[in-house]
């Protein structure tokens, strides 16, 4: 994945075969071998998914991920899946549908998505409230069975990097909200694009100093409220033109700024005569 100056930590993810037990199918094994994924790997803008050991898990314990796969091009139903579902059960991973790879001559292409939801055009609805990091595989050539997606960030990544002013009698922020973002939006898995998109005048508020939105293709200045445990707030504008005046997805944009002014503080003072000017008397007319 593309990145610019942004910090992000390339990982993979493993997944193994899927339940080839499936009397829906005549596999001829001589020509037609089910499609299994081997590995799809995913540049970590999050830290909900990935876990040490490289799986896709879930963001909290006992919470298991569902993902999306299409596979389309192929000649016969056999050879094509709309929207397959895959599941990790805690231990390994299942499908709901075993699809076959048509042969050296193929024309099929994969397409994947996290995390599976009912979506069988291949365009899912996106509210950005909700804060779901959604992962695609975009359009790759079957060449063989065994399939290694790359899967990248649908999303743009805020990160707020404060420092405080001593004016500051508390450096604790309990809300930091960003203006003109969208609402909601169309993405399509098959290519990483979004439509759908309204007009962007929606709050949405940080997590721990983070905020997962929509791309913008068009965004000039973040207007930007930071609301501290004291109950000051300050406000802000973020000038975009130093990154492109985009929103580009799959990309961390890290926001430096000071909260707060540096106060002039009283160190001391020593008092001496005041030597009179030697010059003579200044005189009024």
């Amino acid at each position: 994945m593309k990145t610019k100056y942004f910090s992000i930590i390339a990982a993979a993810l493993a997944l193994v075969a899927c339940d080839k037990n499936n009397d829906d199918f005549n596999i001829d094994n001589t020509k037609d071998t089910p499609i299994t994924i081997a590995s799809a790997g995913v540049a970590e803008l999050t830290t909900r998914v990935i876990t040490d050991d490289n799986k896709l898990e879930g963001i909290t314990d006992g919470e298991f991920v569902d993902m999306g796969v299409f596979v389309t091009g192929g000649s016969a139903d056999k050879y094509n899946a709309t929207n397959m579902h895959w599941h990790h059960n805690g231990n390994h991973w299942d499908c709901t549908k075993t699809v076959l790879f048509e042969g050296a001559s193929s024309q099929q292409k994969i397409y994947a998505y996290y995390p599976y939801v009912d979506a069988t055009t291949g365009s899912v609805t996106v509210t950005a409230s909700e804060q779901t990091d959604w992962l695609v595989a975009t359009a790759a050539d079957l060449t063989s069975s065994v399939v290694n997606l790359t899967m990248t960030h649908a999303l743009t990544k805020l990160v707020l990097k404060p420092t405080f002013g001593t004016e500051l009698t508390s450096q604790t922020i309990t809300s930091v909200k960003v203006e003109g973002m969208y609402a909601s939006g169309t993405l399509n898995v098959f290519d990483n694009t979004w439509s759908d998109l309204p007009e962007a005048n929606t709050i949405l508020a940080m997590a721990n100093n983070e905020l997962l939105v929509i791309p913008m293709e068009s965004c000039t200045s973040l207007p930007i409220t930071i609301t501290m445990e004291d109950a000051r707030v300050f406000k802000t504008t973020i000038n975009l033109a130093t990154v492109g005046n985009k929103l580009e997805a799959g990309t961390q944009y890290n926001i430096a700024l000071q909260i707060g002014q540096d106060k002039v503080t009283l160190g001391g003072i020593d008092a001496e005569p005041w030597v009179p000017s030697t010059g003579g008397v200044l005189e009024t007319e």
